[in-house]
């Protein structure tokens, strides 16, 4: 309807410009053309422009209720953000089984004993993220950049984090940090607080048995 309005406005606008060529002497007919393709035209502009904000509205909305049950919910398998952006959603204690977080922004994110068992995180920008107690188990890390990220008590079992675009530049980790059997200590060039255990290449792990915290 709007696109026939639309016609119709420029339809008559040409015509009267037409006719004022043409027959200069029929002038009151004219601006009556004029005005109503005018008319026409602004309403169709003003109608366009309604069903926009109607439309940004809409999706304003869906993302804001989208949001909050991802805010509320304690387990969402095989979470997917798709091209949402989750910045500043607190993930902290939340079950994440499987979720697909490929290239995420999760820069200074709070997931502390999130439970991203399986997740593929890889290429995910976790640049000084709150990660203290998160299970990483059999999750894909690869290319992820950890660097400066909170990895006291996290559990990387069996996480694929041996591979060159990994980096835990600066990241923090205790004698609790879990990692998986074979890590280049290379990619673990943080400092382990106690003085004493400084020196170990990789601390064994006594606060994870595989997938499952003992403690």
């Amino acid at each position: 309807m709007l696109i026939l309005l639309g016609v119709l406005g420029a339809m008559g606008a040409v015509f009267a410009w037409w006719m004022a060529i043409k027959e200069p002497e029929r002038e009151p007919k004219i601006e009556v053309l004029a005005g109503i393709g005018g008319g026409l035209i602004t309403g169709i502009a003003v109608g366009v422009s309604a069903l926009f904000l109607e439309q940004a509205l809409s999706e304003s909305q869906k993302y804001a209720a989208w949001r909050a049950n991802v805010e509320i919910a304690e387990s969402i398998p095989g979470f997917s953000p798709g091209d949402r952006d989750i910045a500043g959603i607190n993930f902290s204690g939340k079950s994440l089984h499987n979720a697909d977080l490929r290239g995420a922004d999760l820069r200074g994110a709070q997931l502390r004993d999130t439970d991203l068992t399986g997740a593929n995180l890889s290429e995910a920008k976790l640049q000084g993220a709150h990660l203290i107690g998160a299970n990483f188990y059999e999750a894909d890390l690869s290319g992820a950049k950890l660097d400066g990220a909170e990895l006291h008590s996290a559990n990387l079992t069996h996480a694929l984090v041996n591979v060159e675009a990994t980096t835990f530049h600066g990241a923090m980790v205790d004698s609790h940090t879990c990692w998986p059997e074979g890590v280049q200590q290379e990619k673990v060039d943080s400092t382990i607080p106690n003085n004493e255990e400084r020196g170990e290449k990789v601390p064994k792990c006594t606060l994870w048995k595989d997938g499952e915290r003992t403690r």
